[in-house]
């Protein structure tokens, strides 16, 4: 997507940039959509609260930008729509702090891929990519990607504003190659389903999720989210066929199988959905709330996908509850017994009805 030249993304001098006042956005998604027929978008923008001396207090928060990002995303111009956005650079400032909970608005929305940045050369953490969690808990980012470098130029080979390229850091780096990932897979997708309706913007994410590279502590973190996007790995699961969309009511359960051969080193299953937007910096901002389980063959064996404590950022995810902050879960087995696993899907709370769902899991999931 990129903003119309005849007028800034901002719209007027109204409210706080990208935070209350969304400016443009709607309309020119609405354009890039309904007239040019856009199928994701890209976005290096943020409200940058530390460096341009907003409050410190808007890091984190649910904003009316947020809730505009959702509803696009969530299907607001007619269907839905794919978003990649920039988890900002908090950190770098140091201002709004330097560790966590300094993630820049509108990226504390819940539908869009958010991006953080890591450097190209090793998978280290860069020195300002913003960390989670939102104010309500959420984790954010959800993944990371290249932004800059810690050796050679120190940075990232981009256009310039004068012309020609030249080197930059930031989080509006990373984001890019994980749109450029994403449209990939959209392309291979028209490849392998000739005729048949895009995935949404869930189902991108969750393949990002379930095959990005883990960095520091096992499970999910507030700073790099999943970890790191791998491209190969994405369109292989893409290929292999192994994610499934559905739809749960109040109380409904959906569920898949997959077949675990003898020494599997793990199962993993991603849950994600584009949930409804929330109001304006409520807490918690997730409106409908499903939970992912793995089941082993025996029907008693149940495993719970990882949650974090937002009120110690900087503790080890764990397994041992269901997840009620985010829309994204995963679910993880270490050497799982031998033999047929069930995934369930279930519509714990879902006061607008019926969510859509995206899932994938590895092994591949089995028709019966």
């Amino acid at each position: 997507l990129q903003q119309k030249r005849t007028r800034r993304v901002g719209g007027d001098d109204s409210g706080i940039f990208l935070y209350s006042n969304p400016g443009d956005i709607e309309a020119d998604y609405r354009e890039a959509v309904l007239t040019y027929g856009a199928e994701i978008a890209n976005n290096s923008i943020g409200s940058n609260v530390a460096s341009n001396g907003f409050p410190c207090e808007l890091e984190g928060s649910y904003s009316v930008t947020s809730a505009v990002i959702d509803a696009i995303v969530a299907g607001s111009l007619g269907s839905p729509m794919r978003v990649v956005w920039a988890a900002g650079n908090e950190r770098s400032n140091g201002r709004c702090g330097k560790t966590y909970s300094t993630i820049s608005p509108p990226a504390p929305a819940k539908n869009q891929i958010a991006v953080g940045a890591v450097n190209s050369n090793d998978d280290s953490m860069t020195w300002f990519s913003s960390w989670g969690p939102t104010d309500d808990g959420r984790l954010r980012p959800d993944v990371v990607a290249p932004g800059c470098q810690a050796n050679d130029d120190s940075g990232v080979t981009s256009t310039s504003t004068s012309g020609g390229y030249t080197t930059l850091c930031g989080t509006s780096m990373a984001t890019p190659a994980v749109t450029g990932v994403c449209a990939l897979l959209l392309q291979d997708y028209k490849r392998l389903y000739p005729g048949a309706a895009l995935p949404p913007n869930a189902m991108l994410k969750a393949i990002l999720v379930q095959t990005a590279t883990d960095l520091g502590a096992v499970g999910p973190d507030y700073q790099t989210g999943y970890g790191s996007v791998r491209a190969r790995e994405a369109v292989d699961l893409l290929q292999a066929g192994s994610m499934r969309q559905g739809a749960v009511s109040q109380g409904e359960s959906r569920t898949y199988l997959v077949h675990v051969p003898p020494e599997t080193t793990s199962l993993t299953a991603t849950l994600a959905w584009d949930d409804p937007p929330a109001a304006v910096n409520v807490l918690p901002a997730l409106v409908n709330d499903l939970d992912i389980v793995a089941v082993g063959p025996s029907g008693t064996d149940v495993h719970y996908p990882w949650t974090l404590d937002p009120t110690r950022p900087d503790s080890d995810a764990a397994r041992t509850q269901p997840d009620r902050l985010n829309n994204l879960e995963q679910v993880r087995v270490d050497w799982p017994e031998p033999g047929l696993w069930t995934i369930r899907v279930h519509g714990y709370a879902v006061p607008i009805e019926p969510q859509s769902f995206s899932v994938v899991a590895t092994p591949s999931f089995v028709d019966c």
